[in-house]
């Protein structure tokens, strides 16, 4: 069976980050249970293969609203696939007198969170146009109309609609999209993301890492709506009783982009006078070293103000490791995190994270059977082969559904 995916932004370098992660481990997925598969995405660069997925690239996947893209039709019907999933927004209800002219079966996925207005303007005016280049798609879709949303799902162009997180399920059916149509495919996590390693040295030695200290972990951009900023401003209001705190940021970031960003983040420790009580490591870690960092760690801190892309594969991965989490209530967190597997706070709210950070200095062993409710629950997640598996079964569905009303006509 031929499968083709249809996304925005694939690149070979973004490739472990969401929402290009969840797209081709499930292309990985299937290539691995014999379906052929290709990934259409935008750019111009030459057809290519990434992690062994074929991947064409087409200038540009959208144009002008309601107009036909004649170039994208016609290179979808050249790769002649049995089955399409197209990663979608709420935007694609201008576009989909497109898919009217593919004859195939169709499933949607919104790979990335459905905010409400109020979700953004939450964040403050000033921390909106700060981030308008990462905010921008977020803005648009989270300032159209409900009915955007429920044209895209109720659509008889898309068979079936893939989600990952609860949250967005229960959003879309709340503005009136069928939810029998919608179904949820979590992201998945690796065998590999539970290997625990306990030989902390070479950290320890190459960053100058204390073990007295109460270390705080946050890896990620240092981009202030994923709530650095906060986490920041929450050290230095326990950093006088609880002097040992040691707060570890991994600023994920190349070497040409982000550095404006970075140095805002070294201001305002400095402006704050916890040079002390914080480390800057910059750089893209390889996974392995990450890994390391977090098993170190008393305490991983993420607290999202907006999450850029669905679920974040980081709570994941510190979960499956045995680590308590700090995030923010926000997109699917919160059931991540339910029922005692981590604290979840209000977003772009140092108070409420400094108060679950001197819970956790002072209630350690509670944090720490916390940390490992989070890993008996992570035990019960879908492996990505069982993602692929649970995207099968739905293709699988499809075409059973459409053999059963050819014979019943």
């Amino acid at each position: 069976m031929k499968a083709c995916i249809i996304c925005y932004g694939l690149r070979e370098h973004n490739i472990r980050l969401q929402p290009w992660r969840y797209i081709s481990e499930i292309a990985g997925g299937l290539l691995k249970k014999n379906f052929d598969v290709t990934i259409i995405t935008d750019g111009f660069s030459e057809r290519h293969y990434i992690n062994g997925i074929c991947t064409i690239h087409l200038g540009k996947l959208r144009k002008f609203p309601f107009q036909s893209n004649k170039e994208l039709v016609s290179l979808i019907k050249s790769e002649q696939p049995d089955v399409i999933l197209w990663s979608v927004t709420a935007l694609d209800y201008l576009y989909l007198n497109i898919l009217k002219q593919i004859d195939v079966p169709i499933i949607g996925m919104f790979t990335g969170p459905i905010y409400r207005i109020s979700d953004l303007t939450r964040i403050g005016a000033h921390e909106i146009l700060k981030n308008t280049r990462f905010l921008s798609g977020h803005i648009i879709y989270s300032s159209l109309p409900a009915f955007f949303i429920r044209g895209v799902v109720n659509s008889p162009q898309f068979n079936k609609i893939f989600v990952m997180s609860r949250k967005n399920k229960e959003i879309i059916t709340e503005m009136g999209g069928n939810q029998n149509k919608v179904i949820h495919i979590p992201a998945g996590i690796d065998e590999y993301d539970f290997e625990i390693s306990e030989e902390y040295n070479s950290i320890i030695s190459k960053y100058g890492l204390d073990e007295s200290s109460f270390n705080i972990l946050y890896f990620g951009s240092p981009l202030t709506i994923r709530g650095i900023d906060s986490l920041i401003k929450a050290v230095s209001k326990v950093k006088d009783e609880y002097p040992y705190i040691k707060l570890l940021i991994l600023s994920r970031r190349r070497d040409n982009e982000l550095s404006r960003e970075e140095l805002d983040t070294q201001d305002l420790i400095l402006k704050l006078s916890i040079e002390k009580n914080v480390q800057i490591i910059s750089g893209f870690l390889d996974k392995e070293e990450v890994k390391k960092f977090i098993g170190f760690s008393d305490l991983i801190a993420l607290p999202f103000k907006i999450v850029p892309s669905d679920v974040p594969t980081s709570i994941l991965e510190s979960m499956a490791l045995g680590k308590t989490v700090i995030s923010t209530a926000i997109d699917g967190i919160p059931e991540l995190l339910e029922d005692g597997r981590g604290f979840v706070v209000k977003p772009n709210n140092e108070e409420d994270l400094a108060e679950k950070i001197v819970f956790s200095i002072q209630n350690r062993d509670l944090t720490k059977r916390m940390g490992k409710k989070a890993a008996s629950y992570m035990q019960t997640y879908p492996r990505w082969h069982k993602v692929s598996e649970s995207v099968i079964s739905e293709i699988t569905d499809i075409f059973d559904k459409k053999s059963i009303s050819e014979v019943s006509l």
